[in-house]
Formats: C-alpha cells, sequence, structure tokens
C-alpha cells in the first residue's frame, strides 16, 4: 500500500450560466463532491483528489475558451496531474473535435481520464469506443439546443423582447424585468446625434461636436470582466446610431422589424427624415454602389503613407464632369482629420504615376534589374522540366529493354509494358513542346525596351479594366507620403506583362518607341533594389492647393515635361498684382486724382480698389515667386488682400516665404 505509486487526480468542473452560482452550496460544488466521492472509493488504488479547483462556472462547454481548462492542462503537461476526473463527459467538452483533441493529449502525457456517472474511463479501447459515441450524442444534443435557443430568440423578437447582446448607448438593460430602460442622460447624446445630423448631414461634424462636448461612447463591462467603449466619437459610431432601429422603439430579427417592448427615444419623423438624408445624400445604397463599382487603375494598390492604410477611390460631381480622388480611408472615420495626405486627385496621381513608369522603364538600372527577374522567374519552371525529361528518357529506355528481354510467352506482360511506354512517350513530347516554348518565350533586352518604352501611348487605347488589370501586373503598392510617392514594382510578374503589352503594340507604334528609347535620357530617380527582389522609385512630391483644387508636383511638372499638368502660376494673383501697379501709376501720374475716382471709372467698389493697390507694397522677391508660381503651399488672392504689415521680413513670416538671405544663398 504504502510502496504503491499514488495517482494525483485533478477534478474538473463547469456551468454554462452564472446563475446560482451565488449560492453556498451550487451545482460546481455538487459536481466536485461526486468526484472526490468516486476518487475515495478508489483509494486503495492510490488515488488521491488534488486540493487545486478547476472550475469554470459561466463557460460554455462549446469551445477551449475557458480559464480553468487551460489551467488544467498546463498542469498535465508540466507533469502534476495523472488523471482527470468529471462528473459528465460534456462538462469536459460538448465538441467532438476539441475532445478528440484534448484525448490526444492526454494520451501524449500518459494521463487517464474519468467520467463519474457514465462509468467511462479511457484506459482500455472498448472505453475509448464508448466515449467516442457518447461524444457524438452531446455534439447532436449541443446542435438540437442551439437550433432551439435560434427559435426561441426568434419567437421572442417577433413579441418584441430584447434578447441581450452589446449594450447600446441610451438605453440599460433590466437584468429582472427582461426589458430595456431608457437611460436619460445617454438619451441625450441619441437625441443630440440625430439633431445634428439633420442640421450638418455630415457624420464627422457631429463626430467631432460630440469629441468636442467630452462625450463618449457607452463603457461597460463584460461577464469575463473586460471593459469596452468609453472612447471618443467616430464617423462609424455615429452611423452605427443613426441606422439603429431600437431607437425607435423596435427590435430587429435578421431582415425584419418588429414592435419592442421598450420605449422609443426619436420620433418616426427624425427617422424618415434621416432615410432621406441617407437616401439622397453621398451614402446612399445606390451611390455606395457605383462608387464600389468604380473601376480605377489603381484601386486597391493606393495606400497612406502617413496612416498605413488603404485610400478608396470616390469622386464628386461638378455639372456634368466627374471628378475621381483616391482618400485615406483610416482619416475618413476620424473626427477631426490630421492626415497630411488625407485626399489626393485620381487623375494626377495616375499621370504622375504613369510618367515615372515610362521614365523609369528606361533607364539601364531597372532594365537589367526586369530581365534580371523575368529569366529568374522562368529558370525554375524550365529547371523542372528539363529534370522531368530527362527521367521519361531513362524510363523509357529502362522499358524498351524490359519488353525485348521478355519471352515469347509472356504476351500480357509485354502488352502492359507497351502501354505504360505509350503513356510515358506522350509525356515526354508534352514535357517537350513545354520546353521549346518556354526557350521561346525568353524575354531580351530589346524586347523589354520596345514595349516598356512606349507605354503612355498604349495606355490612352486601353479600357478602365484593361489599365486596372496591366497596373496589377506591374505595381505591388504605391504608398503616397506628404513629400514622396514610392512606387514598389512586382518585377515577379513582368514577363507577363511583358507579353501582353506586345501583344497590343502596332507596328508604327514599336519603330516609335524604339527611336523614343534611343533618344532618351537617364533618369535621375535611380530606382531602389528592395530586400525582397521587388523593385522601388521614390518620387519627390509635393501638394498645391491652387483655385480651391489640391494638384500633385513632381519633378517633371517643375521643368515643364508634363504639358498635360495644370498651370503652376496663379493667375488670379498675378493678375492682381498687374493691376495694382497699373492703377498705382495711373494715380501717381496724376490721371485720376483720388481713390474714389478711380474705383467709380472702373466700376469697382472703393473698399475693393484700395484692397488690390495694397499688393503695391509686397516684398519684391514675394512678387517674383508669385508670378513664378513658386509661392508657398496655401497662398491665395484672398489670403494677399485680407492685409499684411508693411515690413517686408514680417510679409515673407507672415506668407511662409523663406528668409531673403536664405532665398537668396538657395
Amino acid at each position: 500500500m504504502d510502496t504503491e505509486k499514488k495517482v494525483r487526480c485533478g477534478i474538473y468542473t463547469r456551468k454554462s450560466h452564472e446563475d446560482g452560482l451565488q449560492l453556498e452550496f451550487n451545482s460546481l460544488d455538487a459536481q466536485r463532491e461526486s468526484a472526490e466521492n468516486y476518487i475515495a472509493s478508489q483509494k486503495e488504488n492510490g488515488w488521491v483528489a488534488l486540493p487545486e479547483h478547476y472550475d469554470d462556472g459561466g463557460f460554455s462547454g462549446g469551445n477551449m475558451e475557458r480559464p480553468a481548462l487551460k489551467r488544467l492542462m498546463e498542469d498535465v503537461k508540466a507533469g502534476k496531474v495523472d488523471c482527470i476526473v468529471v462528473y459528465k463527459i460534456d462538462r469536459l467538452s460538448r465538441s467532438l473535435m476539441d475532445f478528440t483533441q484534448l484525448i490526444e493529449v492526454l494520451n501524449q502525457y500518459n494521463v487517464n481520464f474519468i467520467s463519474v456517472t457514465q462509468h467511462i474511463q479511457t484506459t482500455d479501447s472498448a472505453g475509448r469506443m464508448m466515449l467516442n459515441i457518447l461524444m457524438t450524442f452531446a455534439e447532436f444534443e449541443r446542435a438540437i439546443l442551439a437550433e432551439r435557443i435560434k427559435d426561441k430568440i426568434a419567437m421572442a423578437k417577433r413579441r418584441g423582447k430584447y434578447c441581450g447582446g452589446s449594450p447600446v448607448i441610451g438605453y440599460d438593460p433590466d437584468p429582472e424585468k427582461k426589458i430595456l430602460m431608457v437611460n436619460e442622460a445617454e438619451a441625450k447624446v441619441v437625441r443630440h446625434i440625430f439633431d445634428r445630423y439633420l442640421k450638418f448631414g455630415s457624420a464627422k461634424k457631429v463626430a467631432a461636436e460630440l469629441n468636442k462636448k467630452g462625450w463618449l461612447t457607452k463603457q461597460w463591462t463584460s461577464a469575463k470582466g473586460n471593459t469596452h467603449g468609453g472612447k471618443e466619437w467616430t464617423t462609424a459610431n455615429i452611423y452605427k446610431v443613426l441606422d439603429n432601429p431600437l431607437y425607435l422603439g423596435k427590435v430587429v430579427h435578421k431582415d425584419k422589424t418588429y414592435p419592442g417592448e421598450h420605449k422609443a427615444i426619436i420620433t418616426q419623423k427624425q427617422w424618415d427624415k434621416i432615410r432621406e438624408l441617407f437616401e439622397s445624400g453621398p451614402h446612399s445604397r445606390n451611390k455606395r454602389k457605383k462608387q464600389s463599382e468604380i473601376i480605377t487603375p489603381l484601386r486597391g494598390l493606393v495606400r497612406c503613407g502617413h496612416c498605413g492604410g488603404s485610400m478608396s477611390p470616390t469622386y464628386s460631381m461638378k455639372g456634368k464632369r466627374r471628378y475621381a480622388y483616391y482618400f485615406c480611408q483610416k482619416d475618413s472615420k476620424r473626427a477631426i482629420s490630421v492626415c497630411p495626405v488625407k485626399r489626393v486627385p485620381g487623375g494626377d496621381i495616375e499621370k504622375a504615376i504613369l510618367q515615372q513608369l515610362s521614365a523609369v522603364f528606361r533607364t539601364p538600372t531597372l532594365m537589367a534589374a526586369t530581365i534580371v527577374k523575368a529569366r529568374e522567374s522562368k529558370q525554375p519552371e524550365r529547371d523542372a522540366l528539363l529534370k522531368r525529361k530527362m527521367e521519361l528518357e531513362e524510363e523509357l529506355e529502362k522499358i524498351r529493354n524490359e519488353i525485348f528481354a521478355l519471352p515469347e510467352g509472356e504476351s500480357l506482360e509485354k502488352t502492359s509494358r507497351i502501354e505504360k511506354a505509350t503513356q510515358l512517350s506522350r509525356e515526354f513530347t508534352e514535357v517537350k513542346q513545354v520546353l521549346e516554348q518556354c526557350d521561346r518565350d525568353t524575354i531580351s533586352e530589346k524586347d523589354v525596351a520596345n514595349v516598356l518604352s512606349n507605354i503612355e501611348s498604349l495606355w490612352e487605347m486601353l479600357f478602365p479594366a484593361e489599365q486596372y488589370r496591366l497596373m496589377c501586373l506591374m505595381i505591388d503598392s504605391v504608398i503616397v507620403r506628404e513629400d514622396a510617392i514610392n512606387i514598389i514594382f512586382k518585377t515577379d510578374e513582368m514577363p507577363s506583362l511583358i507579353m501582353e503589352l506586345a501583344e497590343m503594340e502596332q507596328a508604327p507604334q514599336r519603330n516609335k518607341a524604339e527611336q523614343s528609347a534611343s533618344q532618351a535620357q537617364e533618369l535621375s530617380l535611380l530606382p531602389e533594389v528592395l530586400p525582397e527582389g521587388k523593385i522601388m522609385l521614390r518620387v519627390p512630391t509635393t501638394f498645391k492647393y491652387k483655385n480651391g483644387r489640391k494638384t500633385i508636383i513632381t519633378p517633371q511638372t517643375l521643368e515643364g515635361e508634363n504639358p498635360e499638368s495644370p498651370d503652376l502660376v496663379q493667375e488670379p494673383m498675378v493678375q492682381a498684382i498687374a493691376k495694382a501697379h497699373q492703377w498705382r501709376e495711373k494715380l501717381e501720374s496724376g490721371e485720376f486724382p483720388s481713390v474714389a475716382e478711380l474705383a467709380r471709372s472702373l466700376n469697382f467698389s472703393r473698399s475693393y480698389v484700395v484692397r488690390i493697390l495694397s499688393l503695391t507694397a509686397l516684398a519684391p522677391d514675394i512678387v517674383n515667386a508669385i508670378i513664378n508660381g513658386e509661392e508657398p503651399n496655401g497662398l491665395s488672392l484672398e489670403k494677399l488682400v485680407s492685409g499684411f504689415p508693411d515690413d517686408w521680413e514680417e510679409q515673407r513670416k507672415m506668407f511662409g516665404f523663406k528668409k531673403k538671405k536664405e532665398a537668396h544663398h538657395a
């Protein structure tokens, strides 16, 4: 007895719901007492109950996410447990798959398993068979129970009852009456959201206002003790409130709504007005569908370098003209925008990238890398084909020798060998043809030059869907930053790209491409080969606001190489400065005795003429910068005529110009 080895038994108990756990003697205690009695009956075999309690109260048996069970399995792996004892099998798990995995772990560590009320253990094959049969029925019972619960929820919601879920702002669940009670303090926030959205028509503005007031989203604690909510409002939070029929006094089940038992916070009139705004505004279903169907060359490729998220295409209409943009998704959800990139014009960024592609493909550095990568991508396939060709040749030679060596009477064996030889011969022919095609498809430097140097003219011939496909073949991602655009190329897709573009080209264009390639100058922006083998080009970029429109300025734009780019010079400011000096000359020459007489002759108000005349007091270097289109970003005629100091240095500081010495030194 003393020399007999002790069997350390860990008792596991579980209860799905927390109801009754506060009682002095609850279900977990009853399960443990039953297991302890069973262990005591095996005392003569050396069984002892471990003092540790592995109790999971309020946890489902349908998954393994249970703290006590995890602790028990850790002790099993640490060698602290020799046997696991449960009241019933379904206390350990209701999933056959999870239970099977548990048993495999227990077998690995030589730990036995006992079900007290079902008299089942894993020490023999018969016990394991019965275990699996019972677990199958337990899983079936769980599935039936889940279906009953779903039906019960559906029936309850049809009667307007609250069936739980994540708490929503404006209501608190009454645990006794099982009904939602209006939280007046939070209901005030909900009503404010509906009222302000009807006024602004913008979720971003509403969220910013709530955050300014210091109002946070609903904060609540889960059954596991985790705290949720209590954060600043975002546009997503606002739309979640505006789109919840719960505030109208209704409950939702799948795609249907039913009158609820709880009180409404808003009126039907408010709800209907919000629906009208949704249908007519930018977030209407039809407009969302149209925007989701927009096919743009860079869709899914553009990312914000500041926020790290994707930039999605959208558009706005002015008359019959549509303006495309890419906007930062992360920043669009913030109440207050903090992203310096925020939104970029789609046409400008596509032109800038296409221009860089055309230039960079003519550089020797990228050309060499493209050819090497293209050949490298084909080499593994070619090596595998060559190896298989040699193997087939050896097998065919071996079978031929075996056929010749067979005696005359072995006709069946001979027929079988001939059939096998025929199959191998067919495979050999196929491999040989693919290998020959692979050799014919080898890309030369001339092929790359012919195709890629003419990409801009080819681009204009393609439909949007074709442009999108080619961009996906060429580009891995486009990262837009405040000072640069990083274009990362897919070198492994270059062979497919070359072949596809070559098929689109016409002979006259190819001759033109060869000529332009031979005349192309070396690009100053050299590509960088990344560690993973991809090629990146960093294009210095600045954003300028001209006449209320954001434009992208690249090195080619500054050098005049992009004739289609918008003019850098802001004509309204230049014309206003010219008018100012003309009018000043008329006053100084005595043509008009006063500003009032000048304004009367020009049919302008005196105040307007005075504001324009003030531009003659601008520092000469500021005037030159405006004439050349080199003024700081954001400077406009409205800012100029709003007033400025007479001191030139103060003017430079006010409008964001460099000091004169720095500008002269540069």
